[in-house]
């Protein structure tokens, strides 16, 4: 039932290809934000028609109220577009037109079993599912269905303001976003304030639990006399973990150096979704596996702070916000390491 009809392709490659002959980025912005809601889930997609830059042309959804707020640090310039972190930890679903070379055998085996051709640069329709850590990867049926859907709409709001029959910054001073949803079997329109994620998930204040503070207590005690200075951090690597049939992910890695001589003291590669707790018991981890534990450890970020706080206060550690440059070399040398071990 889940299973990917030839309908369902030939419908959304329609839609792509008339959106391509609107292109309705030469009269539309990608701040011109929007919002489609899906009649099968009620979640709300937050649309951005791409290409009034230049650069790529196509349409972006970015998902639910964490997909909003994504949205809108990007057009604050909060979050730099090419900070790898940030980008592949969105949730969303995009169109674009690319060319030929872009697209994977399995796009390209799609638009022959339709028979259909394209011709010219930025011509060829690429569809992408993005999920929060993991490689951009092909569409699932209710997202094909979706997406298709909101190329509908999107190109019925693109019209409407090359009309002038429509302002969609009329009402961003109140933080609204026009929305369509689906009721009566009639498309109607809504303007919607996002509910904006918790920012406090991850508490500065969130304490350690106590059978987690009885085990740090009895590394303290086992560890003797504290020496040396880390430079620690925990980054997403760009290389992807995975089968070629399963959708890959970028695994996070927890890297600590020694900061005199650059020397690696301990490392962790896990799964880029972890918890708050699951990222401390992964710090932990290259503390307990260390042959002695640091004076000092140095980070560039209060994400990764709010992170290992708790666990240096407890030890006795001191903890400073700092440049890490040893552990950028030593980052990029990893780096290369794991990309020769899997060519």
């Amino acid at each position: 039932m889940n299973e990917l009809s030839k309908s369902d392709w030939a419908a959304l490659y329609q839609a792509a290809s008339e959106f391509k002959r609107a292109s309705p980025w030469e009269w539309m912005d990608n701040e011109d934000l929007f919002a489609v809601e899906n009649p099968s889930n009620g979640e709300v997609g937050y649309c951005s028609i791409l290409g009034s830059g230049r650069e790529e042309f196509g349409l972006g959804i970015f998902l639910g109220e964490e997909g909003y707020d994504r949205y809108t640090k990007l057009m604050a310039e909060e979050v730099e577009p090419e900070d790898f972190e940030e980008s592949v930890m969105a949730r969303l679903i995009s169109m674009l037109f690319v060319d030929r070379d872009v697209l994977q055998k399995r796009d390209r085996d799609v638009i022959r079993s339709l028979g259909l051709q394209f011709r010219g640069r930025s011509s060829w329709p690429f569809f992408r599912s993005q999920r929060p850590g993991y490689v951009p990867w092909f569409l699932e049926k209710e997202e094909v269905i979706f997406l298709t859907t909101a190329i509908h709409q999107a190109l019925v709001i693109a019209q409407r303001v090359q009309n002038s029959e429509l302002d969609l910054l009329e009402r961003e001073t109140e933080n609204l976003v026009l929305t369509l949803c689906h009721r009566g079997g009639k498309w109607l329109e809504e303007w919607r304030r996002p509910n904006m994620p918790n920012s406090n998930s991850e508490s500065p204040m969130e304490t350690i639990d106590p059978v987690t503070e009885a085990q740090l207590h009895l590394l303290r005690s086992r560890a003797g006399e504290l020496g040396g200075t880390w430079e620690f951090d925990i980054s997403m690597l760009p290389l992807p973990i995975g089968s070629s049939s399963d959708r890959p992910y970028f695994p996070s890695c927890f890297l600590a150096v020694e900061k005199k001589l650059g020397l690696i003291v301990g490392t962790n590669l896990t799964k880029p979704w972890l918890n708050l707790s699951e990222k401390r018991k992964a710090f932990i981890q290259i503390l307990e596996k260390a042959d002695e534990l640091p004076r000092e450890v140095r980070i560039k970020s209060d994400k990764v702070k709010r992170i290992v706080e708790p666990i240096t206060s407890i030890l006795g550690i001191n903890l400073r916000v700092a440049s890490l440059p040893m552990l950028e070399e030593a980052k990029a040398s990893l780096y290369d390491h794991l990309c020769k071990r899997n060519t």
